[in-house]
């Protein structure tokens, strides 16, 4: 097992180089032109000799790759130049919207794998039935509707039902002994001992929620009904059956440890999706995530902005999938062996 993670972790450099030079590559086609207007903040403007001091410090007037092992060192030390969408530096910006995003992030990839998967294997126990014909109809709409369009649809939805509107995130700022630790209002809320304030943003997420979940859980069922419906013509069920074991104790405990295998290795792809989700659903419901972030900065063609944010997004691509990888090998203990006997040859 060990041997196994440490050769996924030695593919991290090697990834990460990758990444950080197609990012510079689209940062350098700029020209230093561009990247000189983009560097230059107001602050930086009005002082004496800002320009020259400027290029030398970013290399705008040195070769290629020069420049890139000093953007490489700008962006570890945090200094990726200036958003003027969010009228702070861009790793500032980035850190304060970060945990926002990933509460969204988590409490929808939750109900996505827990309830798709289950619901996937619900419909595989009976194929053809009522639930496999509800589940799946219900699937297929909510795979072939965009992020945008459905929660257009919920924000209208829930305005002309309930009268709810998107307020976005709520504000701590006049509440009185209130500590920040973590950025994140569901965590603070829960330091702070103010309960109050966790289910108001508990309920602030659930249209974004409820968004993504319709959207991707579709995904996570397809997957799931699939696998059972696969797993259930092994032999090993087969024998399970003539021993007399009831259906469902098959599905429940023989089936769905398998589903989880599919599931989990599609965790990385889903991740993207999810991610790729957010631009849209946070700008719709007035999020002040990552999503958001990104989004403006395309409108407003920030080059420094959206390379901070594709940084970021591509970062947590690489942890997220080595995390599914060392899942898998404990659902999976066979890619253990397979892993071995390739290494050996």
């Amino acid at each position: 097992m060990a041997a196994y993670i440490l050769r996924r972790l030695l593919f991290l450099p090697l990834v990460a180089f990758v990444v950080t030079l197609v990012v510079f590559a689209v940062v350098w086609s700029m020209g230093p032109d561009v990247l000189l207007r983009a560097y230059m903040t107001g602050n930086a403007s009005k002082s004496p000799n800002a320009e020259q001091r400027i290029i030398k410090k970013y290399g705008l007037d040195r070769p290629a790759v020069v420049m890139y092992f000093k953007w490489i060192g700008n962006t570890i030390t945090g200094d990726m130049g200036y958003s003027l969408t969010a009228s702070s530096s861009v790793s500032e910006a980035i850190i304060s919207r970060f945990p926002a995003s990933l509460e969204l992030l988590v409490l929808a990839l939750i109900p996505i794998v827990l309830v798709g998967s289950r619901l996937g294997i619900r419909a595989a126990m009976h194929p053809n039935g009522v639930a496999d014909s509800v589940f799946g109809f219900f699937s297929i709409v909510g795979w072939a509707t965009p992020d945008y369009i459905m929660a257009l649809l919920i924000l209208v939805g829930s305005f002309s039902a309930f009268g709810w509107l998107p307020i976005g995130n709520l504000s701590v700022a006049l509440i009185k002994d209130w500590n920040s630790y973590t950025n994140s209002l569901i965590i603070d809320s829960i330091l702070n001992l103010r309960f109050d304030i966790l289910l108001s943003q508990l309920a602030n997420l659930a249209q974004p929620v409820l968004t993504l979940f319709l959207v991707h859980s579709a995904y996570v069922f397809q997957i799931s009904r699939a696998t059972a419906l696969d797993i259930k013509k092994r032999d090993f069920i087969r024998a399970a059956r003539s021993r007399g074991v009831s259906e469902r104790t098959i599905m429940l405990k023989h089936v769905r440890k398998n589903v989880l295998i599919p599931v989990v290795t599609v965790g990385g792809e889903l991740f993207a999706s999810l991610f790729a989700g957010l631009a849209f659903v946070e700008t719709i419901f007035a999020r002040p995530g990552i999503g958001r972030l990104l989004t403006n900065a395309a409108i407003s063609v920030e080059v420094l902005t959206l390379s901070g944010c594709v940084l970021l997004i591509a970062a947590m691509m690489i942890i997220v999938n080595i995390v599914v990888d060392i899942i898998y090998s404990f659902l999976d203990p066979r890619i253990l062996l397979w892993d071995h006997g390739a290494a050996r040859v």
